[in-house]
């Protein structure tokens, strides 16, 4: 069994616990520590700068990353189909350059300060949250995959609104230790979803808001299929479960980085209203995902194989 097969095994394990090993020292993770220290340099540098930077280079790399633009693609073309071919890679453009001014923020993201990452973030919608903390609600938010998922939950935990969320181990050990740290750094827990969602649940039950991403295709067997812009996605239906075992209400929110204004933007809409029956509640999951993503669709991931799971077998992938 090859390093990379053992880690894989690693990660996947339940009760998995990232934790950091002397091993990670050794020249195999020597690439990784100096990709690093290139991280935390940026960090210190003009954002407005690095930007200009990061936008370039994501675009240039977009345009070489043939599999990823190709689900792009894919995934565009169906969920869109009125639009023009020449609309669909302006969006995947704009989408590269988004996805490499928020890797090259990482470092800021890991190491400034509070107060520093405060200044860089914006809230449209925080009452909705505050109006449910004081009525003695949890909170699940329910938070599509937007490229500045993981700084907005970070941020978030620096206004005293630490998170707990579950999270696919990275089948490197050292990089998914050190992501973890980060992302736990001002408060709140990550749970290896190998772990099942009960830990999730009982911190949410405790007062930690649930930071839950809801668009991942799990499968025909744990979903259900309903509509998704214009076509359909098989789409997990558990949400109302959740929330009346955690006792929580849910909150959907899309995180967004705004180049022009420099900051990370968390849209929040009113806590939604859930219904017994699960096509439903996962339609009206997808409902939310496409208010969110419409007016600004280069920030979702679509480079994810969102639609994998079609009702006749076929891959729109291969």
């Amino acid at each position: 069994m090859t390093d990379s097969q053992k880690n894989i095994r690693l990660t996947a394990r339940v009760g998995y616990e990232p934790h950091f090993s002397w091993s990670y020292l050794k020249p195999q993770y020597w690439g990784i520590w100096l990709g690093i220290f290139f991280l935390l340099l940026l960090a210190l540098i003009p954002f407005r700068l690095r930007d200009k930077i990061a936008g370039k280079l994501g675009v240039w790399i977009g345009r070489k990353a043939k599999k990823q633009r190709k689900r792009a693609q894919t995934n565009l073309q169906l969920c869109f189909p009125n639009w023009t071919e020449q609309q669909r890679e302006q969006v995947i453009d704009k989408m590269f350059a988004v996805v490499g001014q928020v890797m090259f923020g990482i470092g800021e993201i890991a190491i400034r300060s509070k107060k520093h990452l405060q200044k860089r973030s914006e809230f449209i919608g925080i009452e909705h949250i505050q109006k449910a903390k004081a009525e003695g609600y949890n909170i699940i938010l329910m938070v599509p995959h937007g490229w500045a998922i993981d700084a907005s939950g970070i941020i978030l935990h620096t206004h005293g609104m630490p998170m707990t969320s579950m999270y696919n181990p990275h089948r490197n050990p050292l990089v998914d230790w050190l992501w973890t740290i980060t992302r736990q750094r001002f408060g709140g827990k990550m749970h290896a979803r190998q772990n099942g969602i009960k830990p999730f649940l009982n911190y949410v039950r405790k007062g930690e808001m649930g930071y839950y991403l809801p668009d991942e295709d799990f499968g025909a067997e744990q979903s259900v299929f309903v509509d998704f812009f214009a076509t359909y996605k098989a789409t997990l239906p558990g949400l109302n479960k959740m929330a009346k075992l955690a006792k929580a209400v849910v909150i959907p929110m899309f995180p967004r980085y705004n180049a022009e204004s420099g900051k990370y933007e968390m849209e929040i809409h009113p806590a939604m209203v859930l219904s017994d029956d699960p096509e439903q509640s996962a339609r009206a999951m997808n409902e939310e995902i496409e208010s969110f993503v419409t007016p600004t669709p280069e920030q979702y991931v679509w480079i994810l194989q969102l639609l994998r799971t079609r009702k006749d077998g076929e891959d729109l992938y291969d």
